[in-house]
Parts: structure tokens; C-alpha cells; sequence
């Protein structure tokens, strides 16, 4: 007969806090990355300091959001495909975790913002029935709601997007069944469509309209889906992960410094955007996921804290930013005061977000999704029958009705 299968190599919890850790990190990026544009906006100055160029490639965050997403979510549909599941994970359960993920924190920042603009008379502000746009995570599709209310949630429209379509690579690949290397194929055509589009976006002069939709983003989305099938039931040793973790910072580096001094041709740069650079963190999360290290300064303290409420501190911290800018308590010619005082107001309201409104929905989802599997008891098995006396029938204890009938479990 043959052996038994050796049980799936799974990232441990502590792995997987070190991505929240991670994420965390890349949403405090962003925050310090607008807060910068802003402060050097003032200044009426281009940036021209090492400072400069380093905070202004903090842009990277969104790429690395797109990256995770593409890595946790494909997950389940790679362990289904990859171990010969007969079916794939529940496209409902799927849902609604997702919805109660996203959805509630979302429609919180929407109607803060809505109220905050409307009430400063901001030229971002939209009128209310616009709001159903916004809602339904359509900004991106018009011209008059593009980059309106929230700036930055103009990348939850393109997330929303992903989620939608992924179960359909998820299905392909339950179709394509326990192949590594089918699936690998499957997940680069998605980082090919991704690359094309870049390309044909810039070649064709794709309206923003167009260029902000989920295809010139797939290329980060199959970078984080291409790592979840190259990482399923396998680590790292020490070596191989140090080199590939190196490989990545060198390619993350390069990209920033080839996009922050302009080195090239613009016609280059445009046409290959940051694919150097996503692949960089695509390996750097390989290596965290899979490698021998426990990354505990990401696993625990201040990242892991970061990480929890990182979906608030994105969602809340531009239009903190405008509120300060437009009720005179924005710090004048000191970056280091600026975030200081949008820190102060941003992290509070991403804690409360989390607590008030993202954990409870997530909780809900939970048990609502969760599978209760009772075990049915096996029978009752009665004592040894009892004879009273010799020649006397035995006495038999009643039983449950059923019990002792063949295949009853």
C-alpha cells in the first residue's frame, strides 16, 4: 500500500502576522507619503533631497497591498487545487467574509468624508446622490467621481475588482488540478495581462478612467498569486531564503532609485512601470512566509498593532489631512510636526474603527460562516447480559432506538 501523505506545509500564525505587520508598515508608508507631497507642495519646491526621493518611493505601498491580496487570497484555492480537494472553498463563505472585511470600515470613511467635505465646501466633495458611486465602488468610472471625497480609495475600487474575478482563476485552477507547474502558467498569464495592459495604457492613452481599473494592476495581484503556488507545502532553508531576500531589496532599490532620478528614457520607465519592484516584493514576502526567520519586530509590538487597524489608518488619514489643512491647524514648514499632528488624529480613529466597526463585522462573519460539524455519538454499547439465575432468560437494558444497527454513526 502506499505511504501515507505527508501533511501540508502551512504558514505558521506567526508568518502570517508578520504580512499583517507588513501591511501595516506600507499603510503608515502612505500616510507619511501624503503628508510629505502636501509639506513639500507648500514649499512651492521639487524634490531634489535623498529624503525626498526615499519618502516619495513610499508610493510603493499601494503595489505591496495589491501583492498580499493576491498571495492570502488565492491561498485556499491553491491548498484545494495543489492537494486534490473535490472542491474548492465556499464562494459564499468567500463572500461574505470579504464583504464584512471591507464593506463596513469603507462605508464608515465614506459618509466621514462626505459630512467633513460638505461641510468645509471642498472642491473634492460630491453631491449626495453621487454617493451610491462610491459606495458601490464605481468612483473609479467616472470622470467626476475619480479621486474625489478619499483620494486613496480610489485602490479599494481595484481590490473590490480583484476579489470579484478571482473565483474564476480559482475555478481554473481546480480544473487544472494538483500541477505545480500548470498553475504557475495560469498565475504569469495573469502577471502578462497585467504587463500588457501597463503597456497598451501608455501606448494608447488610456483615459484615467481606464488606467485605473484592476488590468493594469494584475501584475501585482499575479506577482502575490504566483508566490502562493510556489510556496504551497515547502520552506526555505537559510541560504536559499537570505539570497532570495536579497534578491528583492536589490530589485525593490533599483526600482525606486531608476523611477526617483529619472534615469532612462520616460518612454521606458512608462512602459515597464514598477514591475522590477514587484517582483522584488513578491520575493521579500516569500521569504517571510517561507523562510527560517520569525520576523518577530513584524509579528509583534507596534507593526502587529499597525497592522490590526492598518485598513483605518488608510482610510482616515487624507481626509484628516484636508480637515487640519482647511481649519488652520496644519503645522507650517515642519514635516516632522505634520505627522505628528495627523498621526494623533489618525491612529485614535483607526482604533476606533477597528473595535466599533471592522472586528464586530468580522466576528459576525465568522460565525456566520462557520461549519458546525456535530459528531454523532457513537451507540450505547449494553453492560454483558445479565443472567439471574441458571436456565433464566438474560435481562436486557433497553437501548436508543437505532443503536447496534449496522452503519448507524
Amino acid at each position: 500500500m502506499p505511504t501515507a501523505e505527508p501533511p501540508p506545509v502551512r504558514a505558521s500564525r506567526g508568518r502570517l502576522d508578520a504580512l499583517d505587520g507588513l501591511r501595516g508598515l506600507a499603510a503608515t508608508g502612505v500616510l507619511v507619503l501624503h503628508v510629505w507631497m502636501f509639506s513639500y507642495g507648500d514649499s512651492h519646491r521639487p524634490p531634489k533631497e535623498f529624503l525626498d526621493f526615499t519618502i516619495g518611493e513610499l508610493r510603493l505601498g499601494v503595489q505591496l497591498f495589491f501583492v498580499l491580496s493576491g498571495f492570502l487570497i488565492f491561498r485556499p484555492f491553491v491548498a484545494a487545487a495543489l492537494d486534490g480537494a473535490r472542491r474548492g472553498p465556499s464562494l459564499a463563505r468567500y463572500a461574505i467574509r470579504r464583504a464584512a472585511r471591507i464593506l463596513p470600515g469603507y462605508w464608515l470613511a465614506v459618509a466621514a468624508s462626505f459630512l467633513l467635505l460638505r461641510h468645509l465646501d471642498h472642491p473634492t466633495q460630491v453631491d449626495a446622490d453621487q454617493l451610491p458611486i462610491f459606495l458601490l465602488f464605481a468612483q473609479n468610472h467616472f470622470e467626476e467621481t475619480i479621486k474625489h471625497l478619499d483620494p486613496p480609495m480610489w485602490t479599494l475600487g481595484i481590490e473590490m475588482s480583484f476579489y470579484a474575478t478571482l473565483p474564476i482563476v480559482g475555478l481554473l485552477a481546480l480544473r487544472l488540478g494538483p500541477h505545480r507547474g500548470r498553475l504557475v502558467v495560469l498565475t504569469l498569464t495573469v502577471v502578462a495581462a497585467g504587463l500588457l495592459s501597463t503597456v497598451l495604457a501608455y501606448t494608447h492613452h488610456w483615459p484615467q478612467t481606464l488606467s485605473t481599473s484592476l488590468l493594469p494592476h494584475l501584475a501585482e495581484f499575479g506577482a502575490g498569486m504566483t508566490a502562493a503556488v510556489l510556496l504551497h507545502r515547502r520552506t526555505l532553508r537559510a541560504t536559499p531564503a537570505a539570497a532570495i531576500a536579497a534578491a528583492g531589496i536589490v530589485l525593490v532599490v533599483a526600482n525606486s532609485w531608476w523611477h526617483a532620478t529619472g534615469a532612462g528614457s520616460v518612454d521606458t520607465r512608462n512602459l515597464i512601470g514598477d514591475a522590477p519592484g514587484v517582483a522584488g516584493l513578491a520575493l521579500i514576502l516569500a521569504t517571510l512566509v517561507a523562510g527560517p526567520w520569525r520576523a518577530v519586530l513584524l509579528s509583534r509590538g507596534p507593526a502587529k498593532w499597525l497592522g490590526t487597524i492598518s485598513y483605518g489608518v488608510y482610510l482616515f488619514h487624507f481626509p484628516v489631512i484636508v480637515g487640519l489643512r482647511m481649519t488652520g491647524h496644519w503645522p507650517q514648514d515642519s514635516l516632522t510636526r505634520e505627522l505628528l499632528a495627523v498621526l494623533a488624529i489618525t491612529l485614535p480613529a483607526a482604533t476606533l474603527s477597528w473595535f466599533l466597526v471592522e472586528r464586530p463585522a468580522i466576528r459576525w462573519a465568522q460565525r456566520r460562516t462557520s461549519t458546525s460539524r456535530t459528531t454523532a455519538k457513537p451507540p450505547e454499547v449494553s453492560p454483558e447480559p445479565r443472567r439471574q439465575r441458571t436456565g433464566e432468560r438474560p435481562v436486557l437494558r433497553p437501548q436508543p432506538a437505532g443503536a447496534g444497527a449496522s452503519g448507524d454513526r
